[in-house]
């Protein structure tokens, strides 16, 4: 737990390393996306934007929770080292839509910091291809990802919380999700289904989502830190339809020289059934503090 907590002082940091300065942000590709109309190798941004809540989006940060289960509770370390490469964007149709090929991924691991040897619980592991369409304020993204999930090594072979021993399964699974956003003054929304096209472990198939955010448009501090709060409803058939939640907020330190480099400090809540490979059937409750950093 000590060392954990001393790599959370350190990420915290982090901003201070790349200056507070007063330089405005770079235009970004979004902004450029109405003038520049032709055929563009690896851009830099994505033409969607998910919800900040949402836990399978490729990300890199590191994380405390606290974890509440039915009959106890403990400290979770949880990290992710993530992000999304565009392949290519061309032209719409229109005049100033765009369309985006790329390609992401992510592994998203969970310890147990009470544990003597900080056990590993769970590595989630993401590979996906989304397709990206903006054209203003409007956007939409498809995308299909694999997952699988696998259990860490001390948690199999030593001693742990019983009510997360349950037998090993094969979680495994190929999704197609088709999301749509729209962005108002500061505020996203973002709505839409999943559906599991093969798995290796008897699954039901329908999911959806909706989240709204607010991301200031004007900074609280110089030119480079903007506070911002999301939050993010899930549901899934294979857990009944029941209502899972994400709620964060913190502030986000963009780069003064490319608005995609930025470090986000934020606190999360979260109740639903566990988004932690394959105890997604165990209900549960956590809240916690974390660092997020964009590449």
């Amino acid at each position: 737990m000590q060392k954990f907590i001393f790599f959370l002082i350190l990420a915290v940091l982090l901003p201070f390393m790349t200056g507070f300065s007063d330089a405005e942000p770079e235009q970004t590709e979004q902004t450029e996306q109405v003038v520049n109309r032709t055929v563009k190798l690896f851009p830099v941004d994505t033409l969607f934007v998910n919800s900040l809540s949402s836990a399978k989006e490729p990300r890199t940060h590191v994380t405390w929770l606290r974890l509440d289960l039915p009959a106890s509770s403990f400290n979770v370390g949880s990290v992710g080292f993530g992000d999304s490469f565009g392949l290519v964007r061309v032209p719409g149709w229109g005049k100033t839509d765009n369309w985006q090929l790329g390609i992401s991924g992510t592994v998203l691991a969970q310890f147990n910091m009470d544990a003597e040897s900080l056990d590993l619980i769970n590595a989630d592991y993401i590979i996906g291809f989304p397709l990206g369409y903006r054209n203003g304020d409007w956007s939409a993204r498809a995308r299909f990802f694999h997952q699988s999930s696998h259990l860490g090594d001390e948690f199999l072979l030593l001693p742990q919380n019983p009510e997360l021993m349950e037998t090993r399964i094969n979680l495994s699974f190929e999704t197609i999700e088709l999301l749509f956003g729209w962005d108002w003054e500061g505020v996203r929304l973002t709505a839409g289904p999943s559906y599991i096209v093969h798995t290796s472990t008897p699954l039901k198939r329908y999911s959806a989502q909706g989240g709204i955010d607010y991301l200031r448009t004007k900074p609280v501090y110089k030119s480079t830190v903007y506070p911002f709060a999301s939050a993010l409803w899930h549901f899934w058939e294979e857990t009944n339809w029941d209502t899972d939640i994400t709620v964060k907020a913190g502030i986000n330190i963009r780069s003064p020289y490319a608005e995609k480099r930025s470090i986000q400090i934020f606190g999360e809540y979260y109740h639903g059934n566990l988004p932690f490979g394959q105890f997604y059937l165990l209900q549960a409750e956590y809240f916690g503090a974390g660092i997020n950093i964009s590449f």
